[in-house]
């Protein structure tokens, strides 16, 4: 696939020059009005901003990340990450208990993530109902939006000829284990399996926002500026975004730069992300006590396998094979599923728990290594204990596994140790950090004393892809940030649409929910433009 003609209007740093120029801007800030801010393209983002250019807004949207195009994206996993990725791909949380995967570039995560295709079930979403107020949520209701969605990304089940040997050994495993693997759904049209969706896929394969809702929003006449951070939001019956320029670590800036943006506009949406939009709402003075609390990440360990013949978990598409077994424990609603992981050299000798000629030997393997990851629902024990917080100049996360979620953890793990030496491993990478080598396994090995392992901080290695949940909605006050509308409490004119508004731990990968839920609070809002834009 081609890239989109309508991307050429998305304004990058080589383009500042002309944009100074025809606009006149003096001192590096380019000053400009809109109806509506949008702050961030991933996957709410970019939603939000091309339902309200169809109905007639004129809309602004900002990312701090810049603009990368299929020629720009390689196997360089250094160069890629740190382009490509919040904080080189390695965001870690105060103390170091977790690091956190996030994208940052147009098109957010959705340029990077593994195409998992998903919505809650229902549990999940009875939940947001009964103690949320979160009504019409379920699949059956939202149907019309997630089919409008798959349509728009091409989401098709993972044909059999492309489930690559990683995901093969959780089918092949589980099975022999009497447990239902089930095929994911991907979002593409024309992939190949080449395996590089976590550095952006080269052939335009994978339907990322940059490829959808940017063109569609740009189309409909939205201004869209790349390597632009929001740095604060001014309130009041017009809002001013400030705005500065983002270098590219990679790319020399052009001589002549825009600086800095105000942008002005009566109504300002939120897309940052659960990272970054609670942070720049605590730096701006708005919103309430549940602004960065309450941070739910999906918290994931891995379990590498070492077969006798080659697996190569980097080929193919990442994740086309689900186990979900585990994922209702006792009628909770909580518990854990497995899928598998395309680690990359760079990630992968970052998660082997070995120093020195321990971890050396692993990675010498690497090509005979698979990798299972566990991912937890995490809130099972009520409120996560994790935050984010914007002090003393700069964004904090924190993070710590409560014990219940520790135990669906500790649970995951067992079965995914199961699963890898049913499927033929003859030695796991476990994540504790007790261990100082693979343990050897067959078929027949007794994994119980898994459950008796240590969660605490520093003992587990745990990671996340999904950071969600941190400005949550809620039916009042006192149990959220923003209301049913996505709305922030005590703030009129500015919503909050991406990941971070989910009540609960989401339980799936978020792209296809949010993108679900964006667009119908999107669509909602548009129809309310004379209201909404009228000083």
């Amino acid at each position: 696939m081609g890239i989109p003609l309508h991307n050429e209007k998305i304004i990058t740093p080589k383009k500042h020059a002309q944009i100074i120029k025809d606009n006149q801007i003096k001192n590096g800030k380019w000053s400009l009005t809109a109806d509506v801010v949008v702050i961030g393209s991933g996957a709410g983002g970019a939603v939000a901003a091309a339902e309200l250019a169809k109905s007639g807004w004129k809309v602004v949207l900002i990312e701090e990340g810049g603009y990368f195009t299929p020629a720009q994206f390689n196997s360089d996993e250094f160069l890629s990450q740190s382009r490509l990725y919040r904080d080189a791909g390695f965001i870690i949380a105060e103390e170091q208990t977790i690091s956190i995967l996030q994208g940052r570039s147009i098109g957010g995560s959705t340029t990077v993530n593994w195409q998992t295709s998903l919505y809650p079930p229902e549990y999940v979403t009875s939940e947001w109902e009964n103690r949320f107020g979160w009504k019409g949520y379920s699949r059956e209701d939202m149907d019309p939006y997630i089919n409008e969605v798959h349509t728009r990304l091409g989401v098709h089940d993972v044909p059999d000829n492309l489930i690559n040997a990683n995901n093969n050994v959780l089918r092949v495993g589980g099975k022999k284990l009497g447990l239902k693997p089930l095929v994911l759904k991907n979002n593409n049209n024309g992939c190949i399996g080449l395996g590089r969706c976590g550095l952006g896929c080269p052939i335009n394969a994978k339907q990322s926002a940059f490829l959808t809702w940017i063109p569609d929003a740009i189309e409909h006449g939205a201004t869209v500026v790349s390597n632009m951070r929001a740095v604060k939001i001014k309130d009041g019956s017009v809002k001013t975004v400030i705005a500065e320029f983002t270098v590219d670590p990679y790319q020399k800036s052009p001589s002549e730069i825009i600086e800095s943006m105000e942008i002005k506009a009566p109504v300002v949406i939120v897309s940052a992300g659960a990272i970054e939009g609670p942070a720049l709402l605590q730096r701006s003075g708005i919103g309430n006590d549940w602004v960065g609390r309450n941070l739910k990440v999906h918290p994931t360990s891995t379990i590498f396998g070492k077969f006798n013949s080659d697996i190569k978990m980097f080929q193919g598409p990442p994740q086309s094979i689900v186990i979900k077994d585990g994922h209702n424990q006792n009628g909770t609603g909580y518990g854990y599923w497995l899928e598998a992981a395309p680690y990359r050299p760079t990630l992968a000798s970052s998660l082997v728990p070995f120093y020195g000629k321990q971890q050396f030997d692993v990675m010498k393997d690497y090509n005979k290594y698979n990798a299972g990851i566990v991912l937890v629902r995490d809130g099972a024990d009520g409120e996560a204990n994790a935050k984010v917080e914007w002090s003393f100049g700069r964004r904090k996360v924190y993070f710590e596994l409560t014990p219940t979620d520790g135990q669906n953890m500790l649970r995951g793990l067992k079965s995914l140790a199961e699963i890898t030496a049913a499927a033929g491993a003859t030695e796991l990478v476990f994540p504790f950090t007790r261990f100082t080598e693979p343990v050897k396994v067959d078929s027949k090995t007794n994994f119980d004393w898994v459950l008796k392992e240590s969660i605490r901080s520093g003992d587990l290695s745990v990671g996340s892809a999904h950071p969600h949940g941190s400005i949550q909605s809620a039916k009042e006050e006192t149990l959220g940030a923003v209301d049913l509308n996505l709305e922030i409490y005590g703030h009129k004119n500015i919503f909050v649409m991406d990941a971070s508004v989910y009540p609960t731990g989401l339980s799936v990968n978020p792209q296809i929910t949010t993108m679900s839920i964006v667009l119908r609070a999107s669509r909602n809002l548009a129809k309310q433009k004379e209201e909404r834009t009228k000083v």
